[in-house]
This record gives structure tokens, C-alpha cells and sequence, in this order.
């Protein structure tokens, strides 16, 4: 007698378990391999902290996720540099109260913006940041924000690292000098002259245009205009020179309308006084460099050449690179 064969329902509850277990093994998979496995929402590791973390390390962020309307993630986090983890924004002092947050796959996009350091950002929203500015020639001392980033779920880059590109709210003022006499030259004393008192301190509204994605800086208010001149460090000019020579020393400006007009450079050549007159055509911009270049010669002394205007910090960069220097 052969062995027992099931009858037709223990068949059937033996294939629909079959059909069970073969489903959650591929939901399962599903789970683990598919994008549906949400990743935290992070902003650098050690590697990619060179740039911003040289002169800050923290900032503050505003994140929103969209979803038909926009909804925050991070309303003003502070995220600090932190040795043993990279950036991070839970789980080190300061970071009190902030929880670990993570990209939601039913989103359309996600969206950042940020200012370093956190002691100068005075005010954070979804489409806005105010920061204090100040006039110095210490780079510490500056300020920075950040171009808006934009994340669409469809992009490679969404569920990865957000890495910030950062922009000065100021601007880089500094002097350049080129001898084309067979001699070395002296100049002592280098002072720039402006039309009236600079500002040395401010407010900056910086509002992000996320359809445009932009962000455009504006001053909304001037606490003080207390610099009647910026000063250089001497600087020997070697004869013969194929190039100009920058002073190793440059001010990071408050970006200020005034700056516009007739200026004056002051400098002593060789121990004599000069006054230089030259012009300023536009105001100064956040996030450009001017460098204000002048010519010695037998003949002619020292006369204003020209101006050269960069932009400064706009290549994004992992982390937050800045580039002035």
C-alpha cells in the first residue's frame, strides 16, 4: 500500500503558505534593498569638513520637506563639528531638545539653507536668514550663508549627504602694488581713504527664492558707520616685477553703499607722503573681492591701474568650503 497522498485541502493550505511565505520574503527584500528604508538626514563627515570647519564649526540650518505644501524638519537646528562624528546636530552639547531627522521617500523635494556661525545668525525661516555683519580683517570674525539647496526625490543626491556650498555676506577689500623701476620700493603707511565713514557693523536679510533657486543679500539696517580709512601692513615691492603683489593683509567688509565714489590712497613711496586719487564706480557686493591695484615707476611715481572684482565662495563644495584667503 503506497504512502498516504493529502487531500485537496491540505494541498491547498500547503501552496498558500508557500505563496505566504514567498510574498513577505519579497516585501522583506523590498524593505532592506528599496529606497523605502529611510536614511537620516545628514550634512558631512570628517572627510568633507576641511572648508567650513577651518574657521567655524557650527552653524544653523532651516530644512523642509514638500509634499504638496512644505513642512520644516529642522526649524534653526545648530549643527557643530564634533571630532569623533563629523557634523552632527543630536547628541553633543548644545544640540539639546534636537531630534535625529530623516528623508521621507513620499516627499516631492527637500530644501536647506544655513549661516555660520551661529552667534551671528539673528533670525532663520523657511524662505529667510538674518545675519549680523561686521567690518574686520580677521576671517573668524566673518560672516557666511549658504546658497539654497534643492533636493527632488527623482535626483541621485536625495537620501545622501546634504552638502552645503557657503558664500560671505561680506566683501574682500585689499590693495595690490606693482614696481616696473629697475630699483626695490617702499611703501609704508597704505591706507585707503573712503568718501565718508564705512560701516563696521550691520544687519543682512538674505531671502531664498526656491523657484527661482536664489538667494539674494540685501542690508536691512547699519548699527554703525565708525571707519574713517582702512589700513594696510608695509610691504616691499621688488624692481622689475612681472606681476602685482598683494598685501598679505585684506579687510572683510560690510558690503556697504557708501563705499561708492571718490577715493583716496595714501602711502608713503620711499619716505615720501603720496595721495592717489581714484574711483570706486559701484557699491561693494557680498561675496566679491576687490582688489584696488597701483604701479610704481621712475616717471610716473605711483599711479591707480585698475580694479579686479571676483567672486568669492561660489563653487560648492563638500561641507562648506569657503575660499577666501
Amino acid at each position: 500500500m503506497g504512502p498516504d497522498r493529502p487531500s485537496g485541502s491540505q494541498f491547498m493550505k500547503k501552496k498558500n503558505l508557500i505563496s505566504i511565505i514567498l510574498l513577505l520574503s519579497t516585501v522583506l527584500a523590498c524593505r532592506k534593498e528599496g529606497p523605502q528604508a529611510a536614511a537620516p538626514l545628514n550634512f558631512a563627515t570628517e572627510q568633507t569638513k576641511a572648508g567650513l570647519s577651518t574657521v567655524f564649526e557650527n552653524f544653523k540650518v532651516w530644512g523642509s520637506s514638500v509634499w504638496g505644501s512644505s513642512s520644516s524638519v529642522m526649524e534653526g537646528y545648530k549643527v557643530y563639528f564634533d571630532a569623533a562624528t563629523g557634523w552632527t546636530y543630536t547628541e553633543v552639547p548644545g544640540t539639546e531638545g534636537q531630534e535625529l531627522q530623516y528623508w521621507n521617500y513620499s516627499a516631492q523635494e527637500f530644501r536647506f539653507h544655513a549661516g555660520a556661525p551661529l552667534e551671528r545668525v539673528k533670525g532663520i525661516g523657511e524662505s529667510s536668514l538674518e545675519m549680523e555683519i561686521f567690518s574686520t580683517q580677521v576671517l573668524s570674525e566673518t560672516s557666511l550663508y549658504s546658497a539654497p539647496y534643492v533636493v527632488l526625490r527623482k535626483d541621485p543626491a536625495y537620501g545622501e549627504l546634504v552638502n552645503l556650498s557657503f558664500r560671505y555676506a561680506n566683501a574682500r577689500v585689499n590693495v595690490a602694488f606693482r614696481c616696473v623701476s629697475d630699483r626695490e620700493v617702499s611703501i609704508e603707511g597704505v591706507k585707503l581713504l573712503p568718501p565718508s565713514a564705512l560701516a563696521d557693523r550691520a544687519d543682512m536679510s538674505i531671502g531664498y527664492d526656491w523657484a527661482r533657486v536664489a538667494a539674494d543679500a540685501e542690508l536691512s539696517s547699519v548699527a554703525s558707520r565708525a571707519l574713517p580709512e582702512l589700513a594696510f601692513p608695509d610691504m616691499q615691492i621688488a624692481g622689475d616685477a612681472q606681476s602685482f603683489s598683494e598685501s598679505p593683509l585684506a579687510w572683510y567688509m560690510v558690503p556697504d553703499p557708501v563705499s561708492k565714489g571718490q577715493w583716496r590712497l595714501s602711502a608713503r613711496v620711499d619716505g615720501v607722503d603720496k595721495i592717489i586719487p581714484f574711483t570706486v564706480s559701484k557699491p561693494w557686493e557680498a561675496g566679491k573681492s576687490y582688489l584696488y591695484r597701483f604701479e610704481y615707476t621712475d616717471k610716473a611715481n605711483l599711479v591707480f591701474v585698475g580694479t579686479s572684482e571676483l567672486f568669492i565662495g561660489e563653487d560648492p563644495v563638500d561641507g562648506g568650503e569657503h575660499n577666501f584667503s
